[in-house]
């Protein structure tokens, strides 16, 4: 769609005064799958929209990047010991923020990162979970533009007074404050509370106010995996051989909860005929933040062989026992590495391992926490092995809560799934139905996994096989988007994931998103208008803090060939923000980080190539989806106060400063700022 040449015009735009708008993030609202949430790092440098992650560059003038690292570990690690969730530690592949992907257990970073970028009227801000808001979800980024402190918290004691500069924030009260907005507490007017909406003084310690809120969210810390109380050899745990069992390939998992710093799990095995040598295993990694100790006794209880885990950076242990031939049974009791320490409760995993060391040695595990993207092979298996079984529309396979490789309907819009390509040839073919009320746009977007991941296909058909998307993006972090404009309701489509002849790589995982957006009739309603064919429209907008907006953009118009474009310039330095477009009887969405300040929206009608451009109304809707902590003042005396509150200027002419002509219409086409999604 391309906009028709013409002189340029000058517009004086009378606006109307609208009331005023607040956009409050969605709190109250608790992540799926709750045991099994990571926290990882991106580098420095990964992408924040228009900005870049400063995070490590900025901390390590503190304090070590572990202890910082840590700090914001023990952080969430202090809500998750007094309620239900486990939080564990991974590595982060790197990509930009917002990048999309699943809504948990994506397997390129956790569902909580940690960055920093430059932010005007805040501290920090941070994003809770919303499915609207995608893998921005859990992100928790700091100010870079603050001056932190570091103070360990030893004992719960926070620092002296005297040793915090008036422009200094204690790290730890913002990670703790932070963690609990990416968990879904919302802050408020309650001074001692750590969840307190500005930032005052240190605050290191959970109130019973904040216990309240998330145990609201996730319940008390449980056992789930225990049925009866297993803390004695007598009541022991049997780890059962299932039939068909090959101890020469397999290992025996079973999962496990520490769910109080007293709590002691014991397990019984019974080792299996010819097997002399057995290695136990307590693996946390990736699961907890538990650090725990293991140990190999007899039936009355005494210790044989004990490992202990020394860092939450590294808490995996293990034992390996020898001269097991003719022993009738072995028990491993898992406890706390210190019941005192803030790691002593956590989800784990036991295995009984009797492979020789050369199999173990073999194994298949994810690099350190910060060590990037693994490559296939180095850090992961394929999701799947299948070939041939779902190449074509026929045997495609039936996404929905069953489907065996991961994939999974979060809800009837959205669709979720890991799969792999096992050839060059090799082509997957999935089934998707849409809701039967107004299904809203359908975006699907898929992605290579590692660094060694093969280029991908992807293609949307209906059930005769016939492309229904409207447009494919293929963004340079290696995600292939198809967005189909107007997808009918209770319909099936088929994605068509296939390998790019031109990859070098055939073999490899990908994650898949399908998700019919019905948000935008549920979004605020910012304004709407009238596009001239030959004068724009503009308004000028202010965001009173840095936030991450989200905006759908509606065009209407009895012609299919028009449609509107809305670009986002800052009202002082006119630096575009963030352009999207909408073709008649659609809507778009976009995402972005937009700094405190004035902004200028400029609607344009568009049309396609060779129709003339003509009028066309639209309607812009905004969500704004983070959460701040600052430090104003006034923000207490007045809990009816919200810093996201918009209103438009009246009669302000903007014809001179953003006035063009033919010549220059390709500086306006610039797409910049987005946060990974937008048309």
């Amino acid at each position: 769609m391309s906009r028709a040449r013409r002189s340029p015009v000058k517009t004086k735009v009378d606006l109307e005064t609208l009331e005023q708008r607040r956009l409050l993030t969605t709190f109250g609202e608790a992540w799926p799958n709750e045991r099994e949430l990571t926290i990882s790092f991106p580098a420095d440098g990964v992408a924040i929209g228009k900005e870049e992650n400063e995070l490590s560059s900025m901390l390590d003038q503190i304090a070590s990047r572990q202890e910082w690292q840590e700090l914001l570990l023990r952080a969430y690690q202090t809500w998750s010991i007094h309620s239900g969730f486990n939080v564990g530690l991974r590595n982060d592949y790197d990509l930009r923020f917002g990048t999309p992907g699943l809504t948990v257990g994506d397997p390129r970073f956790g569902e909580f990162r940690i960055g920093a970028f430059p932010q005007t009227g805040l501290v920090a801000s941070s994003v809770p979970f919303q499915a609207t808001a995608g893998t921005h979800s859990g992100d928790l980024l700091l100010n870079s533009n603050e001056q932190f402190t570091f103070h360990d918290w030893d004992q719960d004691l926070g620092p002296a007074p005297e040793t915090i500069a008036p422009n200094e924030r204690d790290l730890f009260s913002l990670f703790l404050h932070e963690a609990g907005n990416t968990l879904g507490i919302e802050d408020n007017y309650l001074p001692s509370s750590v969840m307190f909406a500005q930032y005052t003084v240190p605050k290191g310690v959970l109130t019973e106010e904040d216990i309240d809120s998330i145990q609201s969210l996730y319940g008390e810390r449980d056992d789930p995996y225990e049925s009866v109380d297993n803390g004695q050899v007598l009541s022991a745990t049997v780890v059962e051989t299932p039939n068909g069992f090959d101890p020469a390939t397999s290992v025996l998992r079973l999962r496990g909860s520490l769910s109080a710093p007293a709590d002691i799990d014991v397990y019984k095995v019974t080792p299996l005929i010819g097997c002399d040598t057995i290695t136990l295993r307590v693996r946390t990694e990736g699961v907890s933040l538990l650090q725990s100790n293991l140990e190999l006794v007899d039936a009355a209880g005494h210790v044989l062989e004990s490992d202990v885990s020394e860092s939450v950076f590294d808490n995996n242990v293990e034992i390996t026992v020898d001269g097991l031939d003719g022993r009738n049974e072995i028990y491993l009791r898992v406890s706390a590495a210190d019941s005192d320490d803030i790691y002593s409760v956590g989800d784990y995993f036991v295995e009984v391992d009797y492979r020789d060391e050369t199999s173990r040695a073999a194994d298949l595990s994810p690099g350190s926490y910060q060590s990037g993207a693994d490559a296939l092979f180095t850090g992961f298996d394929l999701a799947d092995f299948e070939v041939g079984s779902n190449d074509t529309l026929a045997d495609a396979t039936t996404l929905g809560m069953d489907h065996q490789n991961g994939g999974v309907a979060i809800n009837e819009d959205r669709f979720e799934f890991v799969a792999s390509t096992n050839s060059i040839d090799d082509v997957d073919v999935y089934k998707i139905t849409a809701p039967s009320g107004a299904p809203g746009r359908l975006m699907v977007h898929v992605a290579g996994v590692g660094s060694d991941a093969p280029s991908l296909n992807l293609r949307v058909v209906d059930a005769t096989g016939q492309p229904v998307g409207t447009s494919g993006v293929a963004r340079a972090n290696g995600t292939f988007t198809v967005e189909v404009a107007a997808p009918q309701a209770s319909q099936e489509y088929f994605i068509q994931v296939s390998v790019d002849p031109n990859s070098n790589v055939g073999l490899g995982n990908y994650v898949a998103v399908a998700e019919f957006d019905q948000s935008a009739a549920s979004m605020h309603q910012l304004t709407s208008g009238t596009v001239e064919a030959d004068a724009d429209r503009f308004v000028r907008w202010e965001a009173s803090k840095t936030k991450l907006f989200r905006f759908a953009l509606s065009a209407d118009s009895p012609d299919a060939s028009q449609g509107v474009r809305l670009t986002i310039y800052d009202a002082h330095t006119r630096e575009i923000k963030l352009i999207v477009r909408a073709e008649a009887s659609t809507t778009r969405m976009a995402m972005g980080w937009l700094q405190e300040g004035e902004y200028i929206l400029q609607f344009t009608a568009i049309a396609n190539e060779g129709a003339s451009v003509q009028t066309v109304d639209y309607s812009l809707g905004i969500d704004g989806l983070s959460d701040d902590q600052d430090d104003d003042p006034y923000d207490g005396d007045d809990p009816g106060y919200d810093p996201y509150d918009y209103q438009y200027n009246e009669s302000y002419n903007y014809s001179d400063m953003y006035s063009y002509s033919s010549s220059d219409y390709y500086y306006y086409t610039y797409y910049g700022g987005g946060s990974g999604y937008g048309g």
